[in-house]
Parts: C-alpha cells; structure tokens; sequence
C-alpha cells in the first residue's frame, strides 16, 4: 500500500511536468509561425480564375529559419483562360464596403498574377473584384466547408511533425520557424486542397507534412535540404 501511495505522488508530480514541456513547445511554435494562411475564397468564369488567401506572415519573407516581425497578407491569385501578353493587368477589388485598386503583376515561375493587398480577413467578410474590363464577380469561402479549420491543422501538425520540433527546441529557445498553408495543383484547376504544415530549421532543413482539409488523413511526410 505504502508503495502505491509513493507510485502515485510520483505520477501526479511528473504529469504537469510533461505537460509544462508540451505546453511550452506548442507555445515555441505558435511563436514562430513565419506564415499562416487562414482561409480561401474562388470564383471562376469563362475568362479566368481568381483566388484570394489571408492571414499573417513574416515580413522580410525567406525560408531561413527564423520567423521574423508578423505582418497581414490578404493575396489575389488569378490564372487567365486565354493567353494575356501583359505583365501588368488592372483590378479593382473590394472588401465588404472597402475598395482596393491596383495592378495584378505576372508571376515569373507560372502564369498566375498576383497581389497583396496586405489585409487578412474574417471567414464572413464579402469579396468582389473586377479585373481589366471585366465584369466584377464575386468570390465564395470554400475552406469555411472544410472540417479541419486552420486552428485544429496546426495542432494536426504540430502532432505530426513532434519529433522535429522538439529536436529545434533547445533550453527554451526555438531554433526555427513554422508555416502553415492550404496548398493545391500549380494552376488550381482540380478544385483540390490539403493543409501543409512545415518546419524550417537553422541549417534550412525542411520538414513537411501534408494532410487532408477533411478527415487529416496525413498524405505526405518528407525531408528536403
């Protein structure tokens, strides 16, 4: 009996250790979240197919293991049905009952067009642009039908890739940084998306972790230098 008593004085003393230590690690991360992409709206018509993805990153923005000062993003992606020889195309897009005006600027490494209007938004907020002289339209939250929301992705991945944070947490210091992105094909045309959760240390070690935006079904698990 008297060893039973001693077993469990030790157990309960150990367990707000462990749990201090796993507190401290997801604290660590959330810290040092470089990027999260919180939602994603689409709308598509017989000339083009626009995106817009929101939510905070770091600003300068590198893959160099340090998670620098955090800033919003809020990024139009537009890929055009035919060919446009512009590097610029005009929009005009707006935010519940806030404008922004600018240019779409060709994207070197495919043939999407792209813009940050530096503003995250909520996953209720209405959004509407029109591009060149098209017609506006209007785009739809297709991650609000998602059963994994970014919150419940981060803590999926957080789980998946445990191992290798903790082996960048060391005496309270974290020695990288984390993002966390919907990602999909090149051109978005599948219509498919799949939350990546990836580490990035010091030494520029990759680690990424890829799951389903429904059942977290992980897909893919990797190490790239």
């Amino acid at each position: 009996m008297k060893k039973f008593i001693v077993l469990l004085c030790f157990c309960l003393l150990i367990l707000p250790i462990q749990s201090g230590c796993s507190f401290s690690l997801n604290s660590a991360v959330k810290s040092n979240m470089s990027e999260i992409r919180k939602n994603v709206f689409e709308a598509e018509n017989e000339k083009f197919k626009v995106s817009f993805m929101s939510g905070q990153r770091e600003n300068p923005y590198y893959y160099d293991g340090v998670s620098e000062k955090k800033c919003d993003f809020g990024i139009f992606t537009v890929y055009f049905k035919e060919f446009v020889g512009a590097l610029k195309v005009p929009f005009i897009a707006t935010i519940n009952d806030q404008k922004y005006e600018g240019v779409l600027e060709k994207n070197p490494f495919n043939e999407s067009y792209m813009v940050d209007i530096e503003r995250s938004v909520s996953d209720e907020d209405s959004i509407m642009i029109q591009i060149d002289n098209n017609s506006a339209i209007s785009l739809s939250n297709i991650s609000s039908s998602w059963n994994i929301s970014w919150q419940d992705a981060l803590d999926i991945g957080i789980k998946e890739l445990n191992e290798e944070l903790k082996s960048v947490y060391i005496k309270a210091v974290f020695n990288g940084e984390c993002y966390l992105k919907p990602i999909t094909d090149d051109n978005f045309i599948s219509g498919e998306y799949f939350w990546a959760f990836i580490l990035v240390n010091t030494r520029f070690e990759r680690f990424t972790v890829v799951f389903d935006v429904n059942s977290g079904e992980v897909l893919v698990k990797n190490k790239t230098v």
